[in-house]
């Protein structure tokens, strides 16, 4: 199954500290987090297509250290939903994996199960059981505590017909409406259910330098 891979690199990393796009930090192996997470898909046969969504600053930087071969860099927005959106433009493929540039170590395993599920659905995302309890706290108190079987973390990439995600990135670019991930557009805009895949703890978001410490 072919599909395009739209890595979203367009954000400052600020929690990072660093002074310059996180995406250019250099990991364990002298890679930095950009080169490791595009190398996940330049590696995979059936991705016939990168769309990296990167700053303008970023540009001429990223394409340097990545090249062009089945890249497309395209201008990011105002913010990471903008950015996709923006990104979705240029897919050229019926299968579209959104992934955050932030995610280097995502297992080639989850990708696999990912395109199993696009045969018979047409929106899923890959998840992992919340470990810890979770509590909703309001002005310092607690004020509800989640039952754990329930709850589970979201992570990228988030998988989709192509047609699909981009209806529901129309739909809510024009009512200006924001969501906290791909999946919840499909969720507000269509009666399509999003299909739980199973992720991996190891595929981490790289947030703060202690995520990477040793890495």
């Amino acid at each position: 199954m072919q599909y395009s891979a739209l890595v979203v690199a367009a954000g400052s990393g600020s929690r990072m500290g660093l002074g310059y796009n996180k995406m250019l930090y250099p990991l364990a192996d002298g890679k930095t987090v950009l080169e490791k997470t595009v190398s996940l898909f330049q590696k995979d046969v059936r991705c016939v297509q990168i769309i990296v969504v990167c700053a303008v600053a970023d540009r001429d930087e990223f394409a340097h250290l990545c090249g062009d071969k089945n890249i497309v860099y395209v201008i990011g927005g105002e913010t990471r939903q903008e950015s996709v959106y923006h990104g979705l433009r240029e897919v050229s493929q019926d299968l579209v994996l959104i992934h955050d540039g932030a995610r280097p170590w995502l297992p080639v395993v989850c990708i696999d199960r990912l395109l199993e599920t696009l045969r018979d659905h047409q929106a899923c995302l890959l998840c992992t059981s919340v470990k810890d309890t979770i509590k909703e706290v309001e002005n310092g108190y607690v004020k509800q505590t989640y039952v754990r079987d329930k709850l589970y973390a979201a992570q990228t990439p988030q998988a989709f017909h192509t047609t699909l995600i981009r209806y529901c990135y129309d739909q809510a670019m024009k009512d200006g409406v924001s969501a906290t991930d791909d999946a919840q557009l499909v969720e507000i805009y269509s009666d399509i259910s999003v299909r739980v895949v199973e992720g991996s703890y190891a595929n981490m978001k790289v947030t703060t330098q202690e995520d990477v410490v040793g890495k």
